[in-house]
C-alpha cells in the first residue's frame, strides 16, 4: 500500500470517529436530553395556630392534597408544620415542628424536631436549606399558611406567641439557597393583608413571582385551597402555578357563596382579593413611586391628600370603630392624588401595570397592590407601623412622605367646628333624608362623615342603634343623608302574624346595583357530646339587590373576641351548622341631659331581640314605618381625622 492509500485511511477513520462523536453528542443533546424530565418541589411553611385548633382549617387544605391525583413522580410536596395547640390529624403531632413530604397514603414524617418557634427566622431558613439539600429539582415554589398582617408579617405562632416580621423574612431568605440566580418560580401567601408593595421589596430578590391578597381572607371548614397542588403541571412556570391557586381560592369563595345565594355571583357580597406581582419591576414601580412623591410639597397639598385619604377604601376596616392596618390600595392612591404631579404620576400608573400581571378582584377598589398610609389607626399603631417602616429602604421618599403627613395630622392644633348646637340640621317626614348646612370654612377642612340612627322615645335613659350609614354626599355646602329603602327587618317565613324586627345594621360597602351590611347575631346549638346549648357570636353580611329588592345572606364570620386583634383572618359558618340565630342589640345611653350627642356612650348591659330558627327567618325593607321614634346625628371627620357629632334630630 503507498503512502497516498495510507493518508486516505488515515483520513477516513479520523472523520469516522468524529463523526460517530458529533453522532453521540447529537443522540444526547437532542434526544437523550429531551427526555430529561423536569421536576419541581413545593414547600408549604404552614402555622397551624387558631385556625387549626378552633375549625381544623390547616388539616382540611392538607388533606385535599392527594397524592394519586398529582404528578407525583415529577412533583415533590414538602411540609413544615407547627405553631398550632391542637392539630386535628392523625399525622402531625402538636409536640413536634417536624417535616412531612407527601406520599402514598398522605403526609410522611420525614425529619422529626422537637418544638421550634416558627416566628424564629432561623427555624424558617433551616426549612428553606433542608429542602434544597434534600430534594434537587429544577424548580421551587413556597407557600405561607396562616395569618397574615400586611406590613406587620406573617405567620403567628400560637406556641411561643410569636411572628416572623417581614424583615425576618428577608433575613431568612438571605440565609437560604434561593437567591441570586437561584430564586424561587413563586411565592404564595395563604394569609390576609399580605398583597402590598413592602412585601415585594422585600421579595424581589428571591422569587420571581408573588401571590398575595390586599384585602383579608376567608377560610372554609368545608372546602379547600392547597388542593390546586393536584393540578400543578412540573412544566407550568411560577405564573401558571400562581394562577392555579388563585383558581382554586375563587372557587372556595364561590362555593362558599352558594350556601347562602346560588343565583349570587363573584363578583358581589363578600369581597375578596387575590394578585400576581411580578417582582422583576418592583424596583422600576418603587423608583416612580419615590419620584412621584418627591414633587409634593406636603405641607401645600395636605387638606387634598387628606381629603383623598380619608375617603380610600381601607383593607381589613369595614364598620369596625377602631382600624388597625392603614392599607389602602396603591393604584387608587396614586391615581386620586396624580394632579399634583401628571407626568410623573402616570409613570407610576403604568409601572403598576407592568408589575401586576394578574388581578382578581370582587370590588372595584383593589388593584392588585396596597401600600401604607397612616390615618384612622390609633396612635399605639400608628407608632408601631410607622417604627417598622424604616425597614423599607427601596421607599425611601415615600417614606418620609408618610412620616410629614403623620407629623402634619398630629400636630395640626386647628378645629373646624362642626359644632353640636348651632348648626343646622333638617329632616324629611316622606324621604327620611336629613341634612346639614356647612360654613365654607367647615366646607374646607371637611374629609368625610358618616350617620347613625337611633331608636327611643324622647327622655329615655337608653336608646337603641339600629343604622350606621355611609351614604353621605358633600353637595355645595350641603351635606345630606337618606336612609329611605335602606334599613331592614328580620321576620319569620312562617309566622304571618310577626312583623318583624328592626335590627341594627352597618352599611359596609356599595356599588350601583348592590349594597352590603353586618351585623352582628348569636348562633345556637346543642353539643351532642355535653348536651350543653352553645352559643357563638358571628358577623353577617347581608347583601340587597337594589335593583328588585332581592335581600340575601353573603357571607357568616365568627367572631373571637379573645383572640389577638392583629389577627385579622376570617373563618366562615355554616348556617345549617346551627339551630338557632338571634338578632337584635343592646341599648346606649346615647344623649346627654342637654339632648347632644353622647360619645362616651355605654350599655345598659343587656341583649335584646329575637330567635329564629335558622331555616325559617327571611328580611324585608323597613322603610321607616311609624313603629317608635327615630333620631339621627351625623359624624364628620374632618382632614386632621377629627371626629364631631351633629345635633340629633328626630326623624318625625
Amino acid at each position: 500500500m503507498d503512502k497516498t492509500n495510507k493518508n486516505l485511511i488515515s483520513k477516513i477513520l479520523l472523520f469516522s470517529i468524529i463523526g460517530i462523536a458529533v453522532g453521540t453528542l447529537f443522540i444526547y443533546t437532542f434526544v437523550l436530553k429531551q427526555d430529561k424530565k423536569i421536576s419541581r418541589t413545593v414547600m408549604i411553611y404552614m402555622v397551624g395556630s387558631d385556625l387549626e385548633t378552633k375549625s381544623g382549617l390547616a388539616t382540611i387544605d392538607l388533606n385535599s392534597i392527594k397524592y394519586d391525583k398529582m404528578d407525583n413522580e415529577n412533583v415533590n410536596v414538602v411540609l413544615l408544620a407547627g405553631g398550632t395547640i391542637k392539630w386535628k390529624n392523625d399525622y402531625i403531632s402538636s409536640d413536634e415542628t417536624s417535616i412531612y413530604e407527601l406520599k402514598n397514603g398522605g403526609f410522611k414524617k420525614v425529619k422529626k424536631n422537637s418544638i421550634l418557634n416558627m416566628g424564629d427566622s432561623k427555624v424558617f431558613s433551616n426549612f428553606l436549606n433542608y429542602v434544597y439539600d434534600n430534594y434537587k429539582t429544577d424548580k421551587y415554589d413556597l407557600i405561607f399558611w396562616n395569618h397574615g398582617g400586611a406590613i406587620y408579617g406573617s405567620e403567628f405562632d400560637d406556641l411561643s406567641n410569636d411572628f416572623l416580621s417581614l424583615s425576618e423574612i428577608k433575613k431568612g431568605f438571605k440565609n437560604s439557597p434561593f437567591k441570586d440566580k437561584n430564586k424561587l418560580e413563586t411565592i404564595i401567601f395563604r394569609t390576609c393583608l399580605n398583597g402590598t408593595l413592602e412585601v415585594g421589596t422585600i421579595l424581589d430578590d428571591y422569587s420571581d413571582y408573588l401571590v398575595a391578597s390586599e384585602e383579608t381572607t376567608i377560610g372554609t371548614p368545608f372546602t379547600s385551597v392547597l388542593n390546586f397542588i393536584n393540578d400543578i403541571d412540573v412544566k407550568d412556570n411560577g405564573y401558571n402555578v400562581s394562577l392555579k391557586f388563585i383558581e382554586a381560592y375563587k372557587k372556595q369563595i364561590k362555593d362558599y357563596k352558594s350556601l347562602y345565594n346560588k343565583k349570587l355571583g363573584t363578583k358581589d357580597g363578600l369581597y375578596s382579593t387575590y394578585s400576581i406581582v411580578k417582582l422583576s419591576n418592583i424596583d422600576k414601580l418603587t423608583t416612580t413611586l419615590n419620584d412621584f412623591i418627591s414633587d409634593i410639597d406636603i405641607t401645600a397639598n395636605y387638606n387634598k391628600i387628606a381629603k383623598v385619604r380619608s375617603n380610600l377604601y381601607q383593607y381589613a376596616y369595614t364598620q369596625a370603630e377602631e382600624p388597625l392596618y392603614d392599607m389602602v390600595d396603591l393604584y387608587n392612591l396614586i391615581d386620586k392624588i396624580k394632579s399634583i404631579s401628571p407626568k410623573k404620576g402616570d409613570k407610576v400608573l403604568n409601572e403598576f401595570k407592568n408589575t401586576v400581571v394578574y388581578n382578581w378582584a370582587t370590588n372595584s377598589n383593589s388593584r392588585g397592590i396596597s401600600i401604607y398610609f397612616p390615618y384612622n389607626g390609633n396612635s399605639k399603631y400608628k407608632t408601631m407601623f410607622l417604627k417598622i417602616y424604616q425597614d423599607f429602604d427601596d421607599l425611601r421618599a415615600y417614606r418620609k412622605f408618610i412620616y410629614k403627613f403623620a407629623e402634619i395630622q398630629h400636630s395640626s392644633k386647628k378645629k373646624y367646628s362642626f359644632t353640636k348646637n348651632d348648626t343646622k340640621v333638617s329632616t324629611s317626614n316622606e324621604t327620611a333624608d336629613f341634612s346639614l348646612e356647612l360654613t365654607d370654612d367647615q366646607k374646607e377642612g371637611f374629609a368625610t362623615a358618616q350617620f347613625l340612627v337611633f331608636q327611643g322615645n324622647e327622655g329615655d335613659e337608653y336608646y337603641r342603634p339600629i343604622y350606621k350609614g355611609k351614604n353621605v354626599k358633600l353637595n355645595g355646602n350641603t351635606l345630606s343623608a337618606s336612609i329611605k329603602g335602606r334599613q331592614l327587618r328580620v321576620k319569620s317565613k312562617k309566622d304571618k302574624t310577626d312583623k318583624g324586627l328592626v335590627f341594627t345594621l352597618f352599611e359596609n360597602t356599595e356599588t350601583d346595583k348592590y349594597l352590603n351590611y353586618n351585623t352582628y347575631v348569636v348562633l345556637g346549638n346543642l353539643d351532642k357530646e355535653t348536651l350543653a346549648y352553645k352559643a357563638v357570636a358571628a358577623n353577617m353580611k347581608i347583601t340587597l339587590n337594589k335593583q328588585n329588592n332581592n335581600i340575601f345572606v353573603s357571607s357568616i364570620i365568627e367572631t373571637d373576641k379573645e383572640k389577638d386583634e392583629l389577627k385579622v383572618d376570617n373563618i366562615a359558618v355554616n348556617l345549617k351548622d346551627y339551630k338557632t340565630i338571634a338578632f337584635g342589640s343592646s341599648k346606649y345611653n346615647l344623649v346627654n341631659s342637654d339632648g347632644t350627642y353622647n360619645e362616651n356612650f355605654s350599655s345598659n348591659g343587656t341583649y335584646e331581640g329575637m330567635e329564629y330558627d335558622t331555616d325559617e327567618f327571611e328580611f324585608i325593607l323597613e322603610n321607616f314605618e311609624k313603629t317608635s321614634d327615630y333620631y339621627c346625628v351625623f359624624i364628620i371627620k374632618d382632614v386632621n381625622n377629627n371626629t364631631y357629632y351633629s345635633k340629633i334630630v328626630k326623624m318625625k
